[in-house]
Parts: structure tokens; sequence; C-alpha cells
């Protein structure tokens, strides 16, 4: 028998009723809590009637969570109400010489499930000069609450493994300051050799031919990058709505030419600020800048631009280039002889984003105790 929250409330807010000397009355024995007293009852006497001339509110066992205690349910088990041993309810009437016993049930604590939860991998670094393997996600064994989820205990059986800087002969081209006239050929010589490569976009540019060769690149499986919408070299000194609208509004721009948004940044120059690092970062952007400066926008000769290259590549090199911003005709006639003699020097010619992740270490199966 539940004795109802409702009942115990009424209970507890009763208004006594006021009962002359003359008002019959009768004596029981209640039995409650660990105590037995005699208690007179005014007719017609009822179990509830006791409880309230002993000011008892009987409580109903109470699920509590396996940490904390929280109540989770305050009435998971009903109190019982014996009237010489036979269950009763509040309602029901008792004679003199009977004895009420109100049994308080214990409280239970919820039941706990085992699980197992992903570790998340250390994040990689916000601002990136080579190329990088990204870390891998972790393993932990759990046991919770099964209703609260509160967790008991947790077992890291595979620790995560934070991001490194490539040391393999791998190496990115990338190219800035496109779409342009030029960002056609460069395309053309990518695809004859079999390498993709990154352009960071001048989003002001996404209009006719220049957005239709970039959406080419994309097909082709290049990745673009945020290259601002005016390639403002100065955003480090301006406001932060002046940077805002330069990376925010370049990704706009993305999002409703081409369907994305890009997963780096590279400012203009590769002037960084404060400013434009918190920017980029809350756009879900990684900072990508470079390690071999070709300098081809000063017009150097091509086998100069190839010279500057394999002078200073090292495994994970980020190659910068250029396909827009003015005349890109030595960049374009070097390109072919650069792809060449960097897979002769055993390089391989990757994206940033495509580097594999670091390996995890193998761990044996392990449980949790029980």
């Amino acid at each position: 028998m539940r004795l109802g929250v409702a009942v115990l409330a009424g209970v507890a807010g009763a208004v006594a009723v006021q009962i002359n000397q003359e008002t019959p009355r009768i004596s029981v024995t209640m039995l409650v809590r660990g105590f037995t007293r005699p208690v007179r009852v005014a007719e017609p006497a009822t179990v509830l009637a006791a409880l309230e001339t002993v000011e008892v509110v009987p409580r109903p066992g109470r699920l509590l969570s396996i940490v904390s205690g929280t109540v989770l349910d305050p009435a998971l088990t009903p109190v019982q109400l014996l009237v010489d041993g036979v269950p009763s309810t509040p309602e029901s009437p008792i004679v003199a010489g009977a004895t009420i016993a109100v049994i308080e049930p214990s409280d239970e604590t919820e039941s706990w499930v085992d699980g197992e939860e992903v570790i998340p991998a250390p994040p990689m670094p916000d601002v990136i000069n080579g190329l990088w393997h990204p870390g891998q996600p972790g393993r932990a064994l759990t046991r919770k609450g099964v209703l609260s989820g509160e967790l008991v205990t947790r077992q890291e059986v595979q620790p995560p493994v934070p991001p490194v800087p490539v040391t393999e002969k791998l190496v990115a081209l990338t190219f800035d300051d496109g779409p342009w006239a030029t960002t056609a050929d460069v395309l053309r010589i990518l695809q004859e050799k079999d390498v993709k490569a990154t352009f960071c976009v001048v989003t002001r540019l996404l209009k006719g031919d220049g957005l239709a060769v970039t959406k080419r690149a994309i097909a082709q499986g290049h990745h673009v990058c945020n290259h601002t919408v005016d390639h403002d070299q100065g955003l480090p000194k301006k406001s932060q709505k002046a940077v805002d609208g330069e990376i925010i509004g370049a990704n706009r721009h993305f999002r409703a030419r081409l369907g994305m948004k890009p997963t780096y940044y590279r400012p203009p120059g590769g002037h960084l600020g404060p400013n434009v690092l918190a920017t980029a970062k809350g756009e879900g952007q990684q900072v990508l800048m470079w390690t071999v400066d070709t300098k081809d926008y000063t017009k150097p000769p091509p086998e100069a631009i190839v010279a500057a290259v394999m002078g200073e590549v090292q495994p994970g090199a980020v190659v910068l280039l250029h396909d827009g911003g003015g005349d890109r005709g030595p960049t374009v006639a070097a390109l072919p002889a650069l792809i060449d003699q960097l897979r002769t020097a055993g390089y391989q010619l990757v994206l940033p984003a495509a580097v594999a992740p670091v390996p995890a270490a193998p761990v044996k199966a392990t449980a949790l105790p029980a």
C-alpha cells in the first residue's frame, strides 16, 4: 500500500478541528520511528487522525543518485501502515486498544552501468608554419549512475595522443591571392602532375571566372583557405569590427558561393595579431603560415623559384607560392620542374588537412572491477 504524497501533504497542512471536552476519545498505541507511545484519538478515529495527533508525516523510501545522493524519486517505495498487523490505509478506522505500526522503508541508491567514452584528442596549435600530424583520441572505461549519469569511476585505457610536427618527407604547396587569370594554368599543371594543393582565396574575387575556376579547383580535390575579403595586410592594427568583417565576411562568401567553410585561415602578408587570431579561432579556423617563402611575387626567373624551394625545403615544409595578385607567369613556368625536383628528392606532396593522425599505441583490453 502506497501512502500518497498528496495525502501526506494534507497531514502536514491539516487544519486542526476544535474538539470540546465532551468529544469521545479512544486510546491506541503508535509504533513509529523506533518508539512506542499511547495516543488518545478523537472519534470517529482513523489512522490519519492518529498520525495527526503525534504530528508524524511518514516518509516513503526515496531513490537517491549514486554519488551525490540527489533525490531522483521522492516516493519510490510506499510507507506501510499496519493496524493490529493488518495492512491499512490512512482512512482506515481504528478502535480502542488498537496498535498502529508505521513502517517507513529505507532509501535506495540507483544502480550503475558500465560504459566506454572517447577522450578527445589534444587540439592542434592555433597557428602552424609547417605540417602537423593531428592527435588521436583516447578511450576510457566508465561506471555511471544509470539514471543520473553521475560518474562513479573512470579508468583511462587508451591515452589520447597529442599532435606532433611532421618529420617524414612530406611537403605542401600553397597558392595565395587568387583566383586570378593564371589559376587555371596552375590547376592544369597540378592535374597533369597529380598533385593537390591549397589555394588561399581572396573572396572579393569569387565572381565570374574567378568563382568558376575556384569551383573547378574544389572539384579536382584541392582545398581552399580563407585569405580575407580584400587582402588587407594591416588587419592587426585595425578594430575588431574591421577584422571580423574581413575574416567572418570571407567565410560568409565561402558559404554563399561555394557552400562550404575552409579549415584554414592565412593572414595577408603573414601579418597576425591577437585580434586577428581571436577571430580566426572563433571561426574554428587554424592559422596556416609557411616555412618556405619563394618570394615569387617579385617575379624572379622560374629557376630561381625552384632553387628557393629546394634550398629550404625540409620534412613537413609548407611552400608559399602565388597564383594571383599580379603576373604569375614565372610561378606557372616554375611549377612543373619544382614538382619533379621535390619528388626526385623523395618528397610526397600532400594537403595540410590530409596528413594522417599520429598512430595510437596498442593497449590490452581491460575492464572495471566489479
